[in-house]
């Protein structure tokens, strides 16, 4: 199986929540489930029944993020070239037909947020961007209708890491 391309700050941000997870959070909903126990019957207790809930939650949350780490390659953009649309370029796009410019942000599938416009390389429109250069115009149909764009700007998205 390939592996899902991921930035370097996506990555290192899922690992740092599986960390968190299984060091601290984890930990403090098992103690508090063994203190809730010693207050008798587990079937009206509300305190033993949340902890039971939060420690299910977590293990749910812990096995998704251990499957984005196992099937995930973190990907240093900054070492890539930038001259045409890559994986972490960010990309300033004008449609020809309203004069409405866009700017978005090509990540790995994990990883889009439409409302910080990062959109995944393997998404329609991620993928028609992709190797296009500067100037460059291009069609992008989705839903039988036809768009037309041209790349204002292509340029490295310098990643924020927490």
């Amino acid at each position: 199986m390939r592996k899902e391309l991921i930035t370097q700050m996506g990555f290192k941000k899922f690992l740092d929540e599986f960390n968190n997870l299984l060091k601290i959070e984890k930990p403090y909903w098992v103690k508090e489930k063994e203190i809730a126990a010693q207050f008798g019957d587990r079937s009206e207790n509300a305190e033993y029944i949340s902890a039971k809930e939060q420690i299910r939650n977590i293990d749910k949350r812990l096995r998704f993020l251990d499957k984005i780490i196992k099937n995930t390659e973190a990907i240093k953009t900054e070492q890539l070239s930038h001259e045409k649309v890559n994986f972490g370029s960010q990309v300033t796009i004008l449609n020809l037909d309203t004069n409405e410019e866009k700017m978005y942000i090509i990540v790995g599938t994990y990883e889009t947020n439409p409302s910080e416009n990062m959109i995944s390389n393997k998404s329609p429109l991620g993928k028609a961007l992709l190797n296009k250069s500067k100037n460059e115009e291009f069609e992008f149909i989705i839903n039988n209708e036809t768009f037309v764009y041209e790349i204002l700007d292509i340029k490295k998205y310098n990643f924020k890491v927490d």
